[in-house]
């Protein structure tokens, strides 16, 4: 499951973020009476058929493996939130239907903003898959709809309110932080790419010229979105400590409940103490409880079978480490617009490519991190892992069958991508 998710989930960014890129640089190209936008947006079009037709057969494959992997949890999503995954399947078949509206339909639209609009509706609808998948999750960590004593103590499921899914405590935290970090990493995974472009020293002064123009909105979005991860995920982790505590504390390493709380950057706890951390004094009871004073939970409070890996900790410091580094590239491109200097320096570049490899990192990182925290639960305080999983040994070969797919699939599609440009070179594009 972690192999199917990992690889999934960067198509799945990358397809969200296509789109929003896509109309941007369309809009620009009509607007400005600029073909190069308009070469750009075309040639991402072509990547993003590609990419959705192996994320469809993709999201198929995950879709599967929960079906075979894990039966007892799908009983009570079948039951309970299958809802969420009910519409996701409507949202796929918009995107889809309006993708090949914008692709049969590039030169009839009198008013030329109409064909924009067009895939405003794909990335209406690929955003909205995102939302109803992220509510599913949600459930997983604030379960609602149906009582759950009942469940816990016989194993039945009453009292069904299938509309609660929909509004599971955790959901209007989590879902703006998934899709704000997912257009985050899909426009940094864009930036990296035009960034290496521009560092091929085959490039003609005429390419690289195109690919200094689709840079500038990249960044921006890419900037825009950095502010919202940042602000979304300081709410997620300041409502966290009371919807899932044990998850909290293990992040923050937090043993014993604790005012005016220090947040620690490293650190390990080894017999009984928390030894090679820099703790920086009343932060973290700050940033959680808006109080320095306040109390943190800890996880001396719960029982030691449901405490989550302590590895989450160096997981956590090392996602938000990464991100402020790839935040150091963003700054020095707005510092150097600010100052009027060449904005994209060859170290610059260098930057912004690091950047976007770091950031398929942060967003692996933070998913391992969200799953992890949850261990030993599948739904929290309600289904085990071990209890939701399937044992039968006849599922093997199914499963081993998935994984040898994943490490297929994403050689096979940066070659199928680099055959199809390689036929339809950039310069032979802008010179005609």
């Amino acid at each position: 499951m972690g192999i199917s998710l990992a690889v999934h989930i960067i198509l799945a960014v990358v397809g969200m973020t296509l789109p929003l890129m896509i109309m941007v640089y369309e809009y620009l190209g009509i607007r400005r009476r600029d073909k190069d936008y308009l070469t750009i947006a075309r040639r991402l079009t072509t990547a993003f058929i590609v990419l959705f037709a192996i994320g469809a057969a993709s999201g198929f494959v995950v879709a599967a493996n929960i079906f075979f992997g894990w039966p007892k949890f799908m009983q009570l999503v079948g039951n309970v939130a299958v809802l969420t995954q009910f519409l996701e399947v409507f949202a796929f078949f918009g995107e889809s239907i309006f993708l090949a509206t914008y692709l049969y339909s590039y030169n009839k639209f009198r008013n030329r903003y109409g064909h924009v609009a067009v895939m405003g509706l794909v990335f209406l609808f690929a955003t909205l898959s995102a939302v109803l998948i992220t509510m599913l999750n949600a459930f997983m960590n604030t379960p609602a709809g149906f009582d759950i004593n009942a469940y816990v103590s016989t194993g039945l499921i009453t009292n069904v309110n299938p509309l609660a899914v929909f509004n599971a405590p955790s959901t209007w935290i989590e879902v703006p932080h998934v899709v704000f970090t997912s257009f985050y990493t899909g426009a940094f995974i864009l930036v990296a790419f035009l960034a290496y472009k521009m560092l091929k020293r085959s490039m003609t002064g005429r390419e690289r010229q195109v690919y200094r123009k689709a840079l500038g909105p990249a960044v921006a979005v890419a900037i825009v979105f950095t502010v919202l991860s940042i602000l979304t995920g300081m709410a997620s982790i300041s409502t966290l400590y009371y919807q899932q505590p044990e998850k909290y504390a293990a992040m923050e390493l937090d043993m014993v409940p604790t005012a005016f709380a220090p947040e620690y950057i490293g650190g390990l706890y080894i017999n009984g103490k928390i030894m090679y951390a820099i703790p920086i004094p009343g932060l973290q009871s700050m940033l959680a409880t808006g109080s320095p004073s306040g109390t943190v939970p800890g996880l001396s409070q719960y029982p030691q079978s449901t405490w989550p890996p302590l590895i989450i900790h160096f997981m956590f410091d090392l996602m938000v480490g990464l991100s402020l580094l790839a935040g150091l590239a963003l700054l020095l491109v707005l510092l150097l617009k600010l100052l009027k200097r060449e904005i994209y320096p060859r170290i610059v570049l260098i930057g912004l490519l690091a950047s976007g490899i770091i950031s398929v990192f942060i967003l692996e990182d933070g998913w391992v991190l969200a799953e992890l925290g949850r261990q030993p639960w599948i739904v929290y305080n309600v289904l085990k892992v071990a209890d939701a999983a399937n044992t039968s040994p006849a599922v093997v070969p199914v499963l081993i069958g998935i994984i040898a797919f994943y490490i297929v699939i994403i050689p096979l599609t940066i070659l199928v991508l680099k055959r199809i440009f390689d036929s339809r070179p950039l310069a032979k594009e802008i010179g005609g």
